[in-house]
């Protein structure tokens, strides 16, 4: 078996052992052979529902490592001379042609294009080019890389299909926290508990203040970046025995075991001191100061009580005390108050 041969099957094989889909793109991007080496590897899927965008951003596929992703609506306004394609594509670049292929493109002069085929429809392209006269895997031959096509697409769906078990399921896949499903299920599990066991509940809502005009001034992506930074700066504030999960789009919660409304206080001074200490990282170089405001509530649970309304009404007026706090201005806690 040559040498190629020998590292495409270990690619394919990484692909398919794959844990997630940011390290799925990870490997995509070490295509072997030597366009990693001196080229340029590039993805772009056809994504016109906008979910496979959502779902890549649920995870950390934006580092060093990662082949430049695009998306678009439809490849037919892109490269519709590429939907004919049955196999794989080896010829010389030319702008006109392939710089819309290549994102990051630089003095290059061999190019390797893999259709990716669901349902005999052409739904993506790997672009991969050299910079010199070595041709891209090219002691390849087209049923080999016909081969590899395949598995990148079959490879992709099963990291596709796990990340919307995550979005749909426990897990919110932008953040990494807790989806609101979970939240529902853990608040009316601790006001089980402290029903049995006695003791409070605190819960602090905590939203990002403006966080629509980043949106708006840098984009979406700029504004998930910003997120994923908040998110992270929240949980490094909390007990290893509170509970945390992300309710809507900017708004997170924090339920706090054994703990009354006045007790949680502390916790809301040292996020909101976190999130004041420096300006949040977009992602692009660029940075953007953020402020949050939060709403605190407690409760004790006392016997014979509706576990389901209380637990409602806990959230419900966490909510109405972090609106004060909006009210007054934003950067700043508000607790419960009858």
């Amino acid at each position: 078996m040559s040498t190629s041969l020998e590292r495409l099957l270990a690619w394919e094989q990484e692909l398919l052992r794959a844990t997630s889909l940011e390290h799925w793109l990870e490997h995509v991007a070490r295509l072997p052979g030597d366009a990693t080496d001196a080229g340029e590897v590039a993805l772009l899927m056809a994504d016109p529902t906008h979910e496979l965008r959502q779902l890549v951003a649920g995870g950390d596929a934006t580092g060093d490592s990662a082949p430049p992703l695009s998306f678009v609506a439809s490849l037919a306004g892109l490269a519709p001379h590429l939907l004919s394609l049955q196999g794989a594509w080896r010829g010389e670049y030319h702008a006109a042609d392939h710089a819309l292929l290549f994102p990051r493109h630089t003095a290059l002069r061999n190019v390797l294009i893999l259709p990716l085929h669901r349902d005999e429809h052409v739904v993506g392209l790997l672009n991969a080019a050299t910079r010199d006269e070595r041709p891209v895997l090219g002691g390849i031959e087209a049923p080999l890389l016909a081969h590899a096509a395949d598995v990148v697409i079959a490879s992709l769906e099963r990291q596709l299909d796990r990340a919307r078990v995550l979005r749909g399921g426990l897990v919110d896949p932008l953040t990494g926290w807790n989806s609101q499903r979970y939240l529902q299920a853990r608040l009316r599990e601790e006001v089980a508990r402290r029903e049995r066991d006695g003791g409070c509940i605190a819960c602090l809502v905590v939203d990002i203040d403006r966080l629509q005009a980043l949106n708006d001034a840098r984009g979406q992506s700029a504004g998930d970046h910003a997120l994923r930074e908040i998110a992270a700066r929240i949980e490094s504030q909390v007990r290893a025995s509170d509970s945390a999960a992300r309710l809507a789009s900017d708004t997170f919660v924090v339920l706090m075991p054994a703990t009354d409304a006045r007790q949680a206080a502390p916790l809301a001074e040292r996020i909101l001191a976190s999130v004041r200490s420096a300006p949040v990282d977009l992602g692009s170089g660029g940075a953007w100061d953020l402020r949050v405001s939060i709403g605190i509530a407690g409760c004790r649970p006392g016997p014979g009580i509706d576990r389901k309304a209380l637990a409602d009404q806990l959230l419900a007026e966490a909510m109405a005390t972090l609106h004060r706090a909006k009210q007054g201005g934003g950067d700043r806690y508000v607790i419960w108050a009858n």
